[in-house]
């Protein structure tokens, strides 16, 4: 038996095959070019044949067996996909958070106390503020207010901060009326080298001229996370506060 134009159905038979094998090398090329995930041979052979069989042409193949499934092409949640990606689990080594801790503080002079010098008007306090460790010893002068005129003989009077630090004159500067005010702790001591997670005292200390003496503390522990700690008033110091956000 012959088709139309004198071509017999073995000959049209073997030029299908030729065609569709002739399909499948194209279709294997343009994967390889493209660099797409590898298919099984099993996937490619079902979709190629199935391709054939329903007339698609080659373009439309090769748009077929180019796509690979989501479990090919998506990594699964078990997989790394690059090494900037890599998940690895942090040792805590004891070294507090970089940042700045901050302190707060209100001086008010009492309206009640002498507290004049001569020609009237309060003098202007003398103020230390300074971190201990849970030893006593001291961590970092944070804030000092003192004259600066380089002969003050009354700097000893900041008695508890004196013995602290030694009378060491470091992070100082002039005084200031009295007000509400902050300063802020690096997170350093007088080294400058970053201070380990633990126990710690705050001190604030205030004397003036004619006028009371104010000494407060308070603890806190500090582990590199947000912390809030409010510390006793005494005397003319209020609403004294350490806190820390990282």
């Amino acid at each position: 038996m012959a088709l139309p134009g004198g071509t017999s159905i073995h000959t049209w038979r073997m030029e299908l095959t030729q065609e569709f094998h002739r399909l499948v090398r194209l279709a294997t090329a343009a994967i390889s070019l493209t660099q797409e995930v590898p298919l099984s041979e099993s996937r490619f052979s079902a979709v190629s044949r199935r391709a054939f069989l329903q007339g698609m042409s080659a373009a439309a193949l090769l748009g077929v067996v180019g796509c690979a499934s989501d479990s090919d092409v998506l990594p699964s949640a078990n997989q790394t996909t690059s090494d900037s990606e890599e998940t690895t689990s942090s040792t805590n080594t004891g070294a507090a958070a970089a940042g700045l801790a901050t302190i707060a503080f209100t001086y008010t002079a009492d309206a009640t106390s002498s507290g004049a010098g001569p020609g009237g008007g309060v003098r202007n306090p003398y103020i230390a503020v300074w971190i201990e460790d849970a030893s006593g010893a001291l961590v970092k002068t944070v804030s000092l207010w003192h004259l600066q005129n380089g002969q003050d003989r009354w700097l000893s009077e900041l008695y508890k901060w004196y013995a602290a630090a030694g009378g060491v004159d470091t992070n100082s500067s002039a005084t200031r009326a009295a007000g509400s005010y902050t300063v802020g702790w690096d997170l350093t001591d007088t080294d400058g080298t970053a201070v380990p997670n633990g126990d710690y005292t705050v001190w604030v200390e205030a004397i003036r001229e004619h006028g009371p003496y104010s000494l407060t503390s308070g603890s806190f522990t500090f582990d590199g996370s947000a912390m809030k700690t409010t510390i006793d008033d005494n005397s003319e110091l209020s609403a004294i506060q350490i806190s820390y956000q990282p």
